[in-house]
């Protein structure tokens, strides 16, 4: 039951905004009264802190097995793509990355500097695959890999944040398409000089 309610309450915070929303519209979606859900949280702060962790923790567990299920390190940041991206297609996790990435700032301090604690540790993850890469060879050795990975998670959470996507985009695409384009960047096989952005 505890799952239901926290899918209830990531969708609502999705679709009204944390500051938006309330215990009572978590309560609708569930079609029970809103005294019952103080059986599970405290208040409304305290929900969006259950969410918050949740989205995070599973992207933490998610990223650990596929990097170690992954062979080279262009596979693994093609999976650390995946991760982030692929639960857009699936309903109601879609809400809890949303959530995460629109409203964690509002929660109250030490909740908040709990879930900033979890993002660092998914960041570390990221940023080991390149520095991985870099190690053996396969990306360049000049790759700064902390704006690697700060890119990366820049990249993907536009997707996650854009109201709009072409017509033509699925998920799938977007993310061989964005591994392809990130991919080409950190190759160790590096662009020419004449090649590259001049200042």
């Amino acid at each position: 039951m505890y799952q239901k309610v926290l899918d209830a309450a990531a969708t609502a915070f999705a679709e009204k905004g944390y500051a938006g929303s309330s215990i009572r519209d978590i309560a609708d979606h569930l079609g029970v009264r809103s005294a019952s859900l103080y059986y599970y949280w405290t208040s409304k702060e305290a929900a969006l802190a259950a969410v918050c962790e949740t989205g995070v923790t599973t992207f933490i567990a998610n990223l650990t097995r596929a990097a170690s299920e992954n062979g080279s390190a262009a596979e693994k940041v093609h999976a650390a793509i995946h991760v982030q991206l692929s639960p857009l297609a699936e309903t109601p996790y879609a809400d809890y990355i949303r959530v995460f990435l629109r409203h964690r700032h509002e929660l109250p301090d030490k909740e908040r500097r709990h879930i900033v604690a979890l993002s660092k540790q998914y960041q570390k993850l990221v940023h080991d695959i390149f520095a991985e890469g870099v190690a053996s060879g396969e990306f360049r050795s000049t790759l700064n890999v902390e704006y690697a990975a700060f890119a990366l998670l820049g990249l993907c959470n536009s997707v996650i944040s854009a109201r709009v996507w072409p017509r033509s985009a699925d998920i799938n695409s977007i993310i061989d398409e964005y591994a392809r384009i990130f991919l080409a960047g950190v190759s160790s096989h590096e662009l020419p000089d004449n090649s590259r952005t001049k200042r």
